[in-house]
């Protein structure tokens, strides 16, 4: 959520120094933030296997596998974002 900025303060820049630990686990906390914000709308197999880091004959061996959560719209694959993080939290 963005902060009402009072017209009348003026806000001088700072550095802040982290360790690469700390660092790290600031950056993975952003990237949860944005990806809870997000649209979590279906993706489609070629978008669905860069999210998870998969090359698409990987993600089509695992659907034909039946080892990944998915829907058939017609011919095409769907994957839902939500359903593929819980997924891969799941450790499956």
């Amino acid at each position: 959520m963005a902060r009402n900025q009072d017209p009348g303060v003026t806000r001088e820049p700072f550095t802040l120094t982290l360790t690469p630990e700390q660092e790290e686990a600031l950056v993975g906390r952003i990237v949860e933030r944005l990806q809870e914000s997000r649209d979590d709308g279906y993706l489609n197999a070629t978008d669905a296997a860069d999210f998870l880091g998969l090359t698409p004959s990987a993600l089509y061996a695992r659907v034909g596998r039946e080892q990944i959560p998915y829907r058939r719209v017609g011919k095409r694959l769907l994957f839902d974002r939500r359903e593929l993080r819980a997924w891969v939290e799941g450790g499956d």
